[in-house]
């Protein structure tokens, strides 16, 4: 007995006072996990929603998150790491078609893997093998060209700019002109030398003042 109170009286004290603070502790860790498995959930999500759109905005943000949120995970890190290693493979202007064919098959291959590996560490999508990943997702036909357009045409443009490509001008329908233009007279080494002879001959000629 201390103080009066029995050792059943003190336990009593102790538990009312550490109760709420175990419970609140318990509770906050709770939900920091449900948080942090929310924010990798919504990178699978949006990986399989744009997993043959890989320009999206959101594509680009989900794949930047995953070191973020996947710190610990080593087989999802593992698959990021191959996956962005190839990306910033830079391509040289020269390579042939089937070369590039080649690079985009191997990017979607490495793009498969890394959201297989995303969905094992999640849990209960195990009915997503990488088979499904590859051919059960739907994308307009029309969506795919137009983005494979744009990025030739961002290509094309860009040798222009370099000068690595020469930008083609056709004109249509006759050309007029009121009045032909005039040609300037040619001036010869000799006519612009002249003057400064001149000058040179006519300062030699002075005296003093």
């Amino acid at each position: 007995m201390i103080f009066g109170i029995r050792l059943e009286g003190w336990l009593t004290i102790v538990a009312i006072i550490l109760g709420p603070l175990l419970a609140f502790a318990v509770q906050n860790w709770r939900d920091e996990r449900r948080e942090r498995r929310n924010r990798k959930t919504e990178i699978f999500r949006r990986l399989l929603l744009t997993l043959k759109v890989p320009m999206a905005p959101s594509h680009v943000d989900a794949i930047n998150s995953i070191p973020l949120e996947f710190s610990s995970e080593k087989k999802v890190l593992d698959a990021w790491k191959l996956y962005s290693s190839h990306l910033n493979v830079p391509q040289q202007p020269q390579q042939t078609s089937e070369q590039v064919a080649r690079w985009a098959e191997k990017k979607f291959d490495l793009l498969i893997d890394l959201v297989y590996e995303i969905g094992q560490n999640l849990g209960g999508y195990d009915h997503l093998n990488k088979a499904s990943l590859r051919d059960s997702i739907y994308v307009p036909k029309g969506y795919a060209e137009s983005e494979e357009e744009m990025r030739q045409i961002r290509a094309q443009w860009l040798q222009v700019l370099k000068g690595e490509r020469v930008l083609p001008v056709t004109m249509l329908g006759p050309v007029q002109i009121e009045k032909p233009l005039e040609l300037l007279p040619e001036i010869s080494p000799a006519d612009q030398a002249l003057p400064e002879q001149e000058g040179t001959a006519e300062g030699s000629t002075r005296g003093p003042v």
